[in-house]
């Protein structure tokens, strides 16, 4: 297991927008938890791809962006928009960002939806748009040391990882366990193709989006 603390890349501005989302998010879910109808609003807002093909309830590929399913879903969601997302945002200006991050999200939802197109599971999670975000930082800062928890055999360790090693093994992670389920034909919590076509989404945009002239 890797969980990341902090990395090593200080910004020029300030996250505004970063912590923007993540206050958004979070005060989406204790809204939805507080709400008494938790399970209805994930009915009404997640994203199912069958409803996508039939062109029905197509604003939930974006409200589906803004929901989560518990507090561990959450809080990983956020810890990792929190590390990532301010160093993008400060190499793509505030609107690129924002553009980035839900072309993203925008990008995982079909390509979960492409996956299973029949599927009548509402998915939900930020972890599409989020996954943009860290492709967009493998790009850009692929040297960049990132405090890691590593844990090995049941012992804590702390190391610092290029951000290409953690985030490529995140991604190749991603994709063997995709490839496992769909061999299998196991079904599973996770979106592993949402997460897979929102990296790549927002691996493709940094480019053309961050600010000119910038290294």
């Amino acid at each position: 297991m890797a969980f990341p603390l902090k990395d090593e890349n200080p910004t020029e501005i300030k996250p505004v927008l970063t912590v923007f989302l993540i206050s958004v998010n979070v005060a989406i879910f204790a809204a939805s938890l507080l709400s008494g109808s938790f399970a209805q609003i994930i009915e009404e807002y997640g994203m199912v791809p069958r409803d996508v093909f039939k062109v029905e309830r197509l604003y939930t590929l974006f409200t589906s962006m803004f929901l989560h399913g518990g507090f561990l879903h959450i809080i990983g969601n956020m810890w990792y928009l929190w590390i990532f997302g301010d160093n993008i945002e400060d190499a793509c200006g505030r609107l690129r960002f924002l553009l980035l991050y839900f072309t993203s999200g925008l990008a995982a939802s079909l390509a979960h939806a492409f996956h299973d197109p029949s599927s009548g599971i509402p998915t939900i999670g930020a972890s599409g748009a989020i996954s943009g975000v860290l492709g967009a930082y493998l790009v850009l800062y692929p040297k960049t040391k990132v405090y890691t928890l590593l844990m090995a055999f049941y012992v804590f360790h702390l190391v610092r990882i290029p951000a290409i090693v953690f985030l490529g093994f995140w991604f190749v992670l991603q994709i063997l366990s995709a490839s496992i389920s769909w061999i299998a034909g196991t079904p599973t919590s996770v979106a592993y193709w949402a997460h897979i076509g929102g990296f790549i989404a927002g691996a493709a945009l940094i480019y053309p989006l961050r600010k000119s002239g910038r290294r």
